[in-house]
């Protein structure tokens, strides 16, 4: 190891010649190898529609759609009781999809669609009573699957009505959430939920045979072998296959934030469940069907403060490289803190799932996404397997990280409620070739330890419950992501640019060549 180097402008201008220690990258602009994939931002994830519909959390929507690209939203609930879209008067269904469309109509605003999870079940409908979160969502068969088909055929109608039959075939319909899980399902009965789906795509299809609806969402990746055998059994369409994954060790479903994890240091964590569920498809009688992981995160613990460390950003990084080719989405678990599964959020930070604080902080997580909407469209040779190079035109974009899983001899809430700095890891020797000559912008964005990082100076603080107006001030300051090196460079008659770029463990550096005159 060498010792930690800061990142001013007189390290960051200098040139370099390769030597021992050194990470070499090497982009070639002239040898374009294929379009990105743009899997990262299909989709992300939120809480349920109630919260939606609050100034607060649009505004953290609108922010992640605006910086990262965010395609489509998912969420649980829908048809939750506070929707107010099912109830019976002496025993006569009465449908009102007024708050629904509300919810739908406040995402299309932002420039999002739906990824719409067709759950929970009305409490009028519901053959149980057993609750699940704090916002108490009915995880039970529906008591009348006549009454269910009827409702979701209504629902499909009043959407294309609403909305257009043009903008409703462009969302995608996932029936359920976890139904492998006792509580998100009862006793996660298997063949009920088959029924359900079953019931719920026929629905669907009668009212448009377009629409594009899959699962079976389970936790785990499980029951997709067996899901899609049922469904070539039954003769019931499946246009895609969704399943979760998570980067911890044991369990799927901790409600409340009560337990605690641990980082599964296993290489293909998360990549590994990708590549084993694209085999299972392919390798069914339904090969080549889309996979849509329609959640994945470093932890499904509501309250696991690894989502607001500075190593989640690398995390994410790696995680998704792993995976690229498997899946056509990996929709990250959530956007924001403004999140009730478990409760309100209790603290500024306090292991919520999302990009963004309850304050509207940006973690460091957040800059991940967003340093993957500032790459080229385009990737060209010349990466490694912890960075990504691409072009833009005459333009050059390359994001780079070292993902080091810790030694942890301690679980997921004790370890990352401690200041962790991160120790120098090897510098990059970044190279680009085949660059027209002429003036560049170079400008170098970072996150990693107190880069981008709010969190290690709320560890400072002492983890305080509530952050006073200077404290988020000064955090909004920390994460404002200006750039450490931002200045013009001369790209000679050689078309080459060389630089050396210091580097932390866990780090993650945005590095952008923008050519602005001949």
């Amino acid at each position: 190891m060498r010792r930690a180097m800061g990142f001013g402008l007189g390290l960051a201008a200098m040139l370099v010649s390769a030597s021992a220690g050194e990470r070499l990258i090497a982009a070639d602009m002239a040898k374009p190898a294929a379009p990105r994939d743009m899997a990262w931002q299909d989709c992300v994830g939120a809480d349920h529609p109630g919260i939606l519909l609050r100034t607060d959390n649009l505004a953290h929507l609108k922010l992640a759609h605006d910086e990262t690209g965010f395609r489509y939203i998912r969420f649980h609930g829908i048809f939750h009781d506070d929707m107010a879209a099912y109830r019976e008067v002496d025993g006569k269904p009465v449908h009102d999809f007024t708050k629904v469309i509300a919810a739908y109509d406040a995402i299309l605003k932002t420039g999002m669609k739906p990824f719409v999870e067709i759950g929970f079940m009305p409490h009028d409908l519901a053959t149980g009573t057993k609750p699940i979160f704090y916002w108490q969502a009915n995880g039970s068969p529906p008591k009348d699957y006549g009454k269910w088909a009827d409702f979701i055929a209504d629902f499909i109608s009043t959407m294309e009505a609403r909305f257009g039959k043009a903008e409703v075939q462009s969302w995608r319909f996932e029936v359920w959430n976890e139904p492998n899980l006792d509580g998100f399902w009862t006793d996660g009965n298997q063949q009920e939920y088959f029924k359900l789906y079953d019931t719920t795509v026929k629905a669907i299809k009668k009212v448009d045979p377009t629409l594009k609806v899959g699962g079976p969402a389970t936790a785990g990746a499980a029951w997709v072998p067996e899901f899609i055998a049922h469904a070539k059994a039954a003769g019931v369409p499946v246009d895609f296959i969704t399943t979760h994954t998570y980067g911890v060790k044991g369990g799927f479903l901790d409600e409340k934030g009560d337990g605690d994890n641990k980082l599964d240091p296993d290489p293909a964590s998360i990549s590994g469940d990708v590549w084993k569920v694209r085999h299972e498809i392919d390798a069914s009688t339904m090969p080549g069907l889309p996979l849509y992981f329609t959640e994945w995160s470093t932890s499904y613990n509501p309250r696991d403060p690894i989502h607001d460390d500075y190593l989640s950003a690398a995390f994410i990084l790696d995680k998704l490289k792993k995976s690229e080719g498997a899946a056509g989405s990996m929709s990250y678990w959530t956007y924001t803190d403004l999140f009730e599964e478990a409760g309100p959020p209790p603290a500024a930070f306090h292991g919520g799932f999302g990009l963004i604080s309850r304050d509207g902080i940006r973690k460091a997580a957040f800059f991940a996404y967003k340093y993957l909407d500032h790459l080229g469209a385009q990737t060209v040779t010349g990466g490694d397997a912890q960075s990504i190079v691409t072009r833009d035109g005459d333009n050059f974009a390359g994001l780079v990280w070292n993902y080091t899983t810790p030694e942890m001899t301690e679980s997921n809430r004790p370890y990352f409620r401690k200041l962790h700095p991160a120790p120098a890891a090897d510098p990059v020797k970044l190279t680009v070739t085949a660059l027209k000559p002429g003036t560049y912008k170079l400008t170098i964005r970072r996150t990693g330890y107190d880069a981008n990082d709010a969190y290690s100076q709320y560890i400072r603080w002492g983890l305080p419950k509530d952050l006073s107006a200077g404290q988020i001030e000064t955090l909004r300051t920390l994460t404002a992501d200006k750039p450490e090196l931002e200045r013009t460079v001369k790209v000679g008659a050689d078309g080459v640019f060389r630089r050396a770029i210091p580097f932390r463990i866990n780090d993650v550096a945005l590095v952008r060549l923008e050519r602005v005159s001949p």
